[in-house]
């Protein structure tokens, strides 16, 4: 026998069935000069890496982190990228 659902107390929430929201395009970077861009290839940030500092280096990397109003993780990475270039 099948479970009802028909007196379940949650439907007096529910106005509706969800309609499926408009989704906007994402923005794709633009490819460097000579290069073709690939959705296949276009890199994104899953890696992840554990980095251990002293707490005074952290709020030294933090205060400047909040004075370009960027996270840690994204002025580290912008600093990674520079000293790679």
């Amino acid at each position: 026998m099948k479970k009802s659902f028909k007196d379940n107390p949650a439907f007096q929430f529910i106005s509706e069935v969800d309609k499926k929201e408009d989704v906007k395009p994402e923005i794709k970077p633009e490819p460097k000069e000579g290069y073709k861009l690939n959705p296949l290839y276009i890199e994104t940030k899953t890696r992840r890496l554990q980095l251990i500092v002293k707490p005074s280096v952290y709020e030294k990397i933090k205060a400047k982190s909040m004075k370009q109003k960027l996270s840690v993780n994204e002025y580290i990475h912008q600093l990674l990228e520079k000293d790679i270039e």
